[in-house]
């Protein structure tokens, strides 16, 4: 038996070629209406519609639009923004806030070292870039310290200002910064204290301070404008009471031994017990004297990490309560039996 080749099984098998997906050029799409063998069909990307331009019948809805993103759905004229990169920041008006990045991948030639340097000095000045870091820093250490948008967009504003009339010139960076987080934290009431800035900037207190008076001295932000103030004359964003709130949350203490110890610190503010003490120590020694009066001790020791401050000052604080308690407890409290003066040690 012959065969037309030596090794028949090891002949290549024919590849059979699949038709590739394409469009079929010989089709086209004319009106029926018209019959025009040259249609004049318009895509109205707006409503997605495919209509004949000359007659007005709809051929098809709800069309794709295969156009780059380069158009706005608002309904005032202005700029065509591009749907490209982040949003845009009205902080930062007038500057070009889109970023050019240049591979460093140059072959070892060292091109693209020049080209990058070539760009940052043609992208932006040096004041502009210093308000960018400077709104980076700040939008860094807010997420930092779980503050909302709000407080963020506050301190920026304020940086800008303070930045455009170069009220602290040759202050340190970091300083300012701080200073303008903490005057945005008092404007919207969520409170924070001198330390708790401090140990989020690693910024001096004495820096934070200097930069602070100045502030307030330029934008006229004292007490009474930055927020209201009550009838006894204290600051109600910088008050114990509002410290009580975290203070609290820290320890795992209930609801009612906070709102009992607000009211114990309004009515020692009334008979003139711990004045001028500052708001963290009146906090601290309030919630250990409240703790002890209704049967859940903290220690001093607890309290002092939460609030900052030194277990004497707590103790001190206390004490001056302890004195007075009797003016401070309500009736109320120890019929209810939610207090007990008993309970009260006897701090020396």
């Amino acid at each position: 038996m012959a065969f037309a080749q030596p090794f028949p099984l090891a002949a290549a098998a024919q590849k059979i070629h699949q038709p590739a997906f394409g469009p079929d050029l010989a089709v086209r799409l004319i009106c029926p209406e018209c019959r025009d063998p040259n249609p004049n069909i318009v895509e109205e990307f707006g409503s997605g519609d495919l209509v004949c331009g000359s007659c007005g019948l709809v051929l098809g809805d709800r069309i794709v639009d295969t156009r780059s993103e380069w158009r706005t759905f608002a309904n005032d004229e202005g700029d065509d923004p591009s749907r490209v990169g982040a949003a845009s920041d009205p902080l930062l008006e007038g500057i070009e806030q889109l970023d050019t990045l240049i591979s460093y991948r140059d072959g070892g030639t060292g091109i693209a070292r020049e080209l990058q340097r070539a760009a940052s000095r043609s992208q932006s000045s040096r004041s502009e870039r210093n308000l960018l870091t400077a709104f980076r820093d700040i939008g860094s250490w807010c997420d930092q310290f779980s503050l909302p948008k709000t407080i963020s967009d506050i301190a920026k504003q304020l940086y800008k200002r303070s930045d455009e009339e170069k009220l602290l010139r040759g202050k340190p960076l970091e300083a300012v910064i701080a200073a303008c987080i903490f005057i945005a934290c008092r404007q919207a009431h969520v409170p924070r204290t001198f330390r708790e800035i401090c140990n989020l900037t690693h910024v001096s207190k004495k820096s934070l301070g200097q930069c602070y008076k100045a502030l307030e001295q330029a934008f006229n932000l004292s007490p009474g404008a930055t927020a209201q103030v009550n009838a006894n004359g204290s600051n109600p964003s910088t008050g114990p009471e509002n410290l009580l709130v975290r203070y609290c949350n820290h320890l795992d203490l209930p609801a009612n031994v906070q709102s009992i110890c607000g009211d114990i610190i309004v009515a020692a503010r009334q008979h003139g017990v711990a004045d001028g003490r500052s708001p963290v120590s009146i906090a601290g020694g309030a919630i250990y004297f409240t703790c002890h009066l209704l049967g859940k001790p903290k220690s001093s020791r607890d309290i002092s990490v939460v609030a900052g401050v030194s277990e004497g000052t707590i103790k001190l604080v206390y004490r001056l309560y302890y004195l007075e308690r009797e003016k401070l407890v309500k009736e109320e409290w120890i019929k209810e039996g939610r207090a007990d003066l008993d309970r009260l040690p006897v701090e020396r």
